[in-house]
């Protein structure tokens, strides 16, 4: 009896930490609302590195930070501990994450736009962000936005593309989708594609395309 009493509470305290330890993979992951939350990996994350006595706010103190530069400076060891250099982002396609659709929340990445440059963001280190509206568009040039941001010592600029920028990029990308790229002569061009297209009815079209990504869009629809 004292046996089968020792594996009884042997068996009630497991199913109590695996109950803690989920619980706590729940709480970490709590704020993530962009992805799918994998509890499931976090929770055997957290069994292998983590003690069973550490709560989900001392676990996000020490490894996940709570504001946004709390979380880069972490990361940002992370990257160095691993023998990296430090940390570089690269943020991009705002607009197609359901939370920043315009369509949807036509404000949203404005906010998220204000949000993401601020001083204390921005002065990690190398950041690049591209946002598919300009800087104006963006309610970026509004006095508190500057001040809190300090644009005046981050790199910001409206990428713009020209016409003719934007045809020989087309030009490029169609030649080295061709079988034989690469090799010279006999190579169908670009422009061979409209020529029974005016000059003028090309150069329009070309010219209402405004991004490398609109370019892209308008010629999987061409060539699709």
């Amino acid at each position: 009896s004292f046996a089968l009493g020792c594996t009884g509470l042997i068996g009630f305290m497991n199913r109590r930490a695996r109950t803690r330890n989920k619980l706590r993979a729940e709480q970490l992951c709590a704020p993530v609302r962009i992805a799918d939350a994998r509890v499931d990996l976090v929770d055997k994350l957290l069994v292998h590195l983590a003690s069973p006595d550490d709560s989900a706010d001392v676990l996000r103190r020490l490894h996940i930070g709570s504001s946004a530069q709390q979380k880069l400076e972490l990361l940002d060891n992370l990257c160095k501990s691993c023998g990296y250099s430090g940390l570089a982002v690269f943020g991009d396609c705002f607009d197609e994450v359901g939370l920043l659709d315009p369509l949807l929340y036509p404000t949203a990445l404005k906010v998220f736009a204000r949000e993401v440059c601020r001083n204390e963001i921005l002065n990690q280190g190398r950041f690049h962000f591209f946002f598919p509206d300009s800087r104006a568009s963006l309610d970026l040039s509004t006095d508190r936005v500057v001040r809190e941001a300090r644009f005046d010592r981050h790199f910001v600029r409206d990428l713009t593309w020209s016409r003719f920028q934007l045809q020989d990029l087309a030009e490029r990308r169609f030649l080295a989708a061709q079988p034989n790229a690469g090799s010279k002569g006999g190579q169908p061009k670009f422009g061979s594609l409209f020529e029974h297209v005016s000059r003028e009815d090309f150069s329009g079209a070309i010219s209402k395309l405004q991004t490398p990504r609109e370019l892209m869009v308008f010629m999987t629809e061409l060539l699709a």
